[in-house]
């Protein structure tokens, strides 16, 4: 028992000290912090079309859906595109309409070598 557990603890320590400090925000899909702590988080569906209009890459461009089921609205506009080492960004707003209650969220986005995009804060780059 004692074994298991320290493999699993080395293990663990190890990808710690081979992985980014910040790797642990790979978990975190592009548009999962829309309503994070509120009634307006996005649903697997619209993460899934947050991931679809950022592949598409088209900056200035307006897309906008709504939720059927949750009865929120979001709107993705694109505005610029960047590289972080290799790995292609997006710097992107965020609305999201609920009612007669709208929030604006400045974000960023890059995409890791999975495909998905994953949000990342411009002061704590890591992939």
């Amino acid at each position: 028992m004692i074994i298991k557990h320290f493999r699993a603890t080395g293990a663990l320590l190890f990808l710690s000290l081979c992985l980014p400090q910040a790797q642990a925000s790979l978990d975190l899909l592009a548009g999962v912090e829309a309503g994070i702590e509120t009634d307006t988080a996005m649903t697997n569906p619209d993460l899934e079309r947050t991931q679809q209009i950022l592949s598409s890459q088209q900056a200035e461009t307006s897309h906008a859906w709504q939720n059927a089921d949750t009865g929120i609205a979001y709107q993705i506009n694109i505005k610029r595109s960047y590289t972080y080492g290799s790995y292609p960004c997006l710097a992107y707003d965020l609305t999201i309409i609920k009612g007669d209650s709208q929030d604006i969220k400045s974000l960023d986005a890059c995409q890791h070598r999975s495909g998905k995009w994953i949000s990342v804060s411009p002061n704590s780059m890591a992939l």
